[in-house]
Order: structure tokens, then C-alpha cells, then sequence
């Protein structure tokens, strides 16, 4: 009997080890199995969101400027297909407002339009590294604005892509979205006025990229055939792209029927307050957006669609990686 009372107190001994090891473990890992904010009253917070969008959204101005900068001369040179000369000198006397671009004041700098607007470019790359590597404060991120807003102007049709006018929007987002000095992770609560506003592209950018698809009259859509021709008559269809178009007619019904529900009815949650809702609806439109950058290139599009989802999530899922 004492042997076995020796061994229960021995048993006891080693749970209540094996208990607080486990408590702080998990404290070490973020807390994976601690209680959510939610579940203990306390209001969400989005100050890791905030850091993470604002370094991926320097990575999309990366991109951006980076793939500008490599076609620059073939495209805006003296001997391009759209001379950049040629445009300011016929946009000279239009307002900032119809023509948002620092490269218009070149003559009154002394510098060469085609030389200014590589400075630009450069400049914005220069900040959007600094993004990147999570130093987005209100000025880089207004400077990678501005950059992006000053070459897409004189981009003309080259650069009048819905992406191109998304990431002017969700860059002007994103700076008001930033803290004004210092890094995002160390910088203290979040706009929430600026998270509706951001979720609100998002969901803008969703709905109409369905609506349209549902109203462009064409069958395919409706009668869930669309991707039985997508994979090979889009723009520039990736090496994965063959593989998904030999993929079973039912199962490419099922990708257009995700699709247009992703698009449509599930574009409509975006916008819900619960997280119960906001999570899983990123989590959808995260699926939408990798399966497209699989199969298919459309520059930093579906890069900076991911990269709007960011504000949908909270501080309680991100906390459990950290």
C-alpha cells in the first residue's frame, strides 16, 4: 500500500512538471495554446497586421519599380515606343491633378526628363527596400507613392493596368496606415478608420472582378466551362498552367464554381465585423490568389491582392507564429 501511495505522489509530481513545462513552452512559442484576445474580452489589435502589410506592401513597390526600372529605356527612351519627352511636352499645361507626376518639373530642375524619371525610379526602389525590410514609416511610404504614382502618370497605356491603379490606391492606404516615425511592429495602435477603408478596397476590387465575369455575357462563366479555355488564352500562362488544363472537366467546373463564390457571395463577408467570418474569408481569397499566380502571370497583381487580405486577419492569429 505505501508503495502504491509512493508511486501516486511520484505520478502527481511528474504531471505537475510536465504541466508547468508545457505552460511555458508555449509562452516561449507566443502563446499557441493560450487564450485568444476574443475569448478574454479585450478588443482586437492589429499592430503585427500593420507591420506585415506595410513590409509586403514595400516588397509589391519592389516588384513594381523593379520591373519599370529593367524596361524603362526600351519603352520611355529617346528611341522607345512611347518617348517620355514627347508626353510631358504635350501634358505641359494640364494641372497636377490631371497629371500627377514629379517628372513634369524637370526643365525647371535642369534635368533630362529621361534622367529624372530613372532617378525616380531608383528612389522609389531605394525606399521600397526600406519598406521591405520594416522601416515603413508615413514618409518611405509617401515616397514609394509617389514614385509609383509619378511613372504610372507617364506610363500612359503601358502602365494603365487595374493592378497599376490598385496600388496607388492601396498605396495611399498605406500611408496613412503607417506610423508616422519608426518602425510599424514599435509604433503603438492602429487606424481602424484605415483597416474598413482597406478591407474596403479589397472588397470593391472582389465584387467587381465578379460582377463583371457574371455580366460580360459570355456563357463560359455561367455554364462553369471558363477554365477549360483560361489556361491557355491567357496572357502569359506559366509551365503549371498545362498540368491544371489537363486536370478533369468536373474538377475545372469546380475551380469557375470557386471562383465566382470567392468572388461574388464570399466578397460580400469582407466587409463583416466577426472574426469568425474576416478569417476564413482571407484564408478563401488567399487560396483564389495563389492558384491564379500558379497558372498564370500577371505581374504583381494577385501579389498585392494577398497582400490586401492582411488587414482582414488580427493580431490573435499572427501572435501564434511569433
Amino acid at each position: 500500500m505505501e508503495f502504491l501511495q509512493k508511486r501516486a505522489r511520484r505520478g502527481k509530481e511528474w504531471l505537475e512538471r510536465d504541466i508547468e513545462s508545457a505552460s511555458s513552452s508555449d509562452k516561449k512559442r507566443g502563446g499557441l495554446r493560450s487564450e485568444p484576445a476574443y475569448a478574454q474580452g479585450r478588443p482586437a489589435t492589429y499592430e503585427l497586421s500593420r507591420a506585415i502589410f506595410l513590409q509586403l506592401m514595400g516588397l509589391v513597390y519592389l516588384v513594381a519599380l523593379g520591373s519599370y526600372f529593367v524596361q524603362f529605356e526600351g519603352l520611355y527612351g529617346a528611341e522607345g515606343l512611347l518617348p517620355i519627352s514627347d508626353q510631358l511636352e504635350s501634358a505641359r499645361h494640364l494641372p497636377w491633378t490631371q497629371y500627377p507626376t514629379l517628372v513634369r518639373w524637370h526643365a525647371a530642375l535642369g534635368v533630362d526628363a529621361y534622367a529624372l524619371c530613372n532617378a525616380v525610379c531608383v528612389a522609389g526602389m531605394l525606399l521600397a527596400a526600406l519598406a521591405a525590410a520594416g522601416y515603413a514609416s508615413a514618409p518611405v511610404m509617401l515616397g514609394c507613392w509617389l514614385s509609383y504614382l509619378s511613372l504610372a502618370t507617364v506610363g500612359e497605356v503601358f502602365l494603365f493596368f487595374q493592378w497599376d491603379s490598385l496600388l496607388c490606391e492601396a498605396g495611399f492606404l498605406a500611408v496613412l496606415f503607417a506610423p508616422l516615425m519608426g518602425q510599424p511592429s514599435r509604433s503603438g495602435a492602429t487606424s481602424h478608420i484605415v483597416i474598413w477603408l482597406l478591407r474596403f478596397l479589397l472588397f470593391k476590387l472582389m465584387l467587381m472582378s465578379g460582377v463583371v465575369k457574371i455580366t460580360s455575357n459570355d456563357p463560359a462563366w455561367l455554364n462553369l466551362t471558363a477554365l477549360n479555355y483560361h489556361f491557355a488564352s491567357q496572357c502569359i500562362p506559366t509551365p503549371a498552367a498545362w498540368y491544371f488544363r489537363q486536370l478533369h472537366p468536373l474538377i475545372l467546373q469546380m475551380g469557375v464554381a470557386f471562383t465566382l463564390l470567392v468572388e461574388v457571395p464570399v466578397a460580400l463577408c469582407v466587409l463583416c465585423p466577426l472574426r469568425a467570418v474576416r478569417h476564413p474569408v482571407a484564408a478563401l481569397n488567399a487560396v483564389l490568389q495563389a492558384l491564379i499566380m500558379v497558372t498564370g502571370n500577371y505581374g504583381f497583381f494577385n501579389l498585392l491582392t494577398l497582400v490586401l487580405c492582411v488587414p482582414m486577419v488580427d493580431d490573435t492569429y499572427w501572435s501564434r507564429f511569433m
